[in-house]
């Protein structure tokens, strides 16, 4: 199994379900080029879709369950894509791999100049502000709280990674941009999926809604879409026992044509 963190964060994000799932499978969670202990500059989504490639062949681990958080949705669809010997099948978790999976503020980060001021007040919130924010849910009223921590992250989402805010910048701007040029090689390439896909979706995601969810479902066939309840963007902490259930059973299907 191959398991793609999302923008910013790291292999360690996947924690909660990479626990749940190692005795039972071969659970490969690496930090992405530009992330963690990498040590490489920041690749497009094209670019990723090669890395993870040429991961699997290194490890003599495919056809693998692909996982994919995010931003790296598009780079497993791409991998699916270019080197369908190497994916068994794919679960896309909140996944941008539509158009309307992106916003203005997407569009906005993007862009030179105002793209790299929003990107590293982004960064601060997303690694310090919101976790500290989300540490006050005691003070929520009791019948918010569960969607009030959903909303938000915490440091272990970004897979506890701390350090250079200029690499993070360059590799978020990096991805950003990437986003948005090779969106369309990602939709092009989701018509000729072949394998299982499972699209989830938190039921409270404020980051890539619902509708975008449901575009992706009908864009590749026979995929399935399941929402899981009381979580939101990030799936694999508020929902880590759902979650390895579905992947371990894209892990146990016989009939996956290999």
């Amino acid at each position: 199994m191959l398991l793609l963190h999302g923008q910013p964060g790291t292999g360690a994000s996947w924690d909660p379900v990479t626990d749940l799932l190692v005795d039972e499978f071969r659970v490969v969670a690496p930090d992405r080029s530009g992330y963690g202990t990498t040590g490489s500059e920041a690749q497009g989504l094209v670019g990723n879709a090669e890395m993870a490639a040429a991961l699997l062949d290194q490890l003599d681990a495919g056809p693998a369950v692909v996982v994919a958080h995010s931003w790296a949705g598009g780079a497993a669809v791409l991998l699916a894509d270019q080197r369908p010997d190497l994916v068994r099948s794919l679960v896309l978790v909140g996944a941008a791999c539509t158009p309307d999976s992106l916003d203005a503020f997407d569009r906005l980060l993007g862009l030179p100049a105002i793209g790299d001021v929003l990107a590293v007040g982004g960064l601060l919130a997303l690694g310090e502000v919101l976790p500290r924010i989300r540490k006050l849910s005691n003070r929520v009223p009791v019948r918010y709280r569960d969607r009030f921590c959903a909303a938000l992250p915490d440091q272990g989402v970004l897979g506890g990674e701390r350090g250079s805010l200029g690499r993070h910048r360059r590799t978020f701007l990096t991805e950003q941009r990437a986003l948005i040029n090779e969106m369309p090689l990602v939709v092009g390439a989701l018509a000729r999926i072949r394998v299982p896909t499972v699209v989830v979706v938190g039921a409270w995601d404020l980051v890539v809604g619902h509708e975008a969810g449901r575009t992706l479902v009908r864009a590749v066939a026979g995929a399935e879409l399941v929402e899981v309840e009381r979580s939101g963007h990030f799936v694999a902490r508020d929902a880590p026992g759902v979650l390895s259930g579905l992947i371990r059973a894209k892990g146990r299907d016989d009939s996956v044509s290999q």
